[in-house]
């Protein structure tokens, strides 16, 4: 006997407002400009240290796999991309601690 599964309308409609947030996350970078500093995401920590190492940024605080980075050219949201950047975030510069660096006011 074949049944058939509905997924609910709510569980559906959830899923497709989960989606298009993640999506506004990952536009907003090219979307509203070179942003002056982000937070990226990596599979590991070599990859994150080859993707800074490509792009030219300034290293602000981090560890591990995230890392906030502030970009010194324009383009640089594409090289950290391009070289192994899975997610990348713009950030108001405070990063993880809450108090603002020097060194990501252009």
């Amino acid at each position: 006997m074949i049944t058939e599964r509905r997924v609910p309308g709510w569980l559906a409609g959830a899923g497709f407002a989960l989606l298009a947030w993640w999506g506004i996350l990952l536009a907003l970078p090219f979307l509203r400009g070179e942003p002056g500093t982000v937070t990226v995401i990596a599979l590991s920590e070599s990859r994150l240290l080859a993707a800074i190492a490509a792009a030219d940024v300034a290293l602000l605080e981090g560890s591990g796999r995230v890392m906030v980075l502030a970009g010194r050219s324009p383009g640089f949201v594409r090289q950290l991309y391009a070289a192994g950047g899975v997610l990348v975030l713009a950030t108001d510069g405070r990063g993880c601690t809450g108090t603002r660096n020097p060194a990501s006011d252009r």
